[in-house]
């Protein structure tokens, strides 16, 4: 088993995808790792559309400029959200996508979510709407490419553990 904080430490964005395409049962693992998440009153607000179509995810990386590199994902799976189960969605969102990016890392998998959601306008929710028959009571949240990683990124710089904590009390 590897260690989390290894996973974590470890885990980057990857938007550039091998041609290879990862067997279908891992990408409904990294979803499944997703419902582990925690939710407020464990609402569990999410649902995913998972999309293979080769045009609808060429489509969908028109959504907003930084969401181009998925037209190169071998998979797109689409983040949904029942904003009325609970007054922290987007927060239970954030999480789920967190476990999602954790476990696809964990399995070999690279991943980068793309923002959809916006809260002062709902363009870029229309936009993946126009594409994917996704109900009107449901956000878009994000899409998010994944498939085994064709790149290495540069290591994270990340602030220190004595800048980040800014009071003991």
């Amino acid at each position: 088993m590897q260690d989390i904080f290894e996973i974590i430490k470890t885990r980057r964005s990857i938007r550039k995808y091998k041609k290879e395409i990862p067997p279908e049962d891992l990408i409904k693992k990294c979803i499944e790792a997703a419902l582990y998440a925690p939710s407020a009153k464990n609402s569990q607000p999410w649902y995913f559309m998972l999309i293979k179509d080769r045009e609808k995810i060429k489509e969908l990386a028109k959504a907003q400029p930084f969401t181009k590199f998925l037209e190169v994902a071998p998979y797109v799976v689409v983040a949904i959200a029942d904003d009325k189960k609970s007054n922290h969605w987007l927060e239970d969102m954030g999480c789920a996508l967190m476990a999602f990016l954790l476990e696809a890392h964990s399995l070999g998998l690279g991943a980068c979510w793309g923002a959809i959601y916006n809260p002062e306008n709902r363009d870029r929710e229309n936009y993946v709407r126009s594409l994917i028959d996704i109900p009107e009571n449901l956000r878009v949240v994000a899409c998010i490419g994944i498939g085994y990683p064709d790149e290495t990124p540069y290591p994270k710089k990340i602030k220190s553990i004595d800048e980040a904590i800014i009071k003991v009390i």
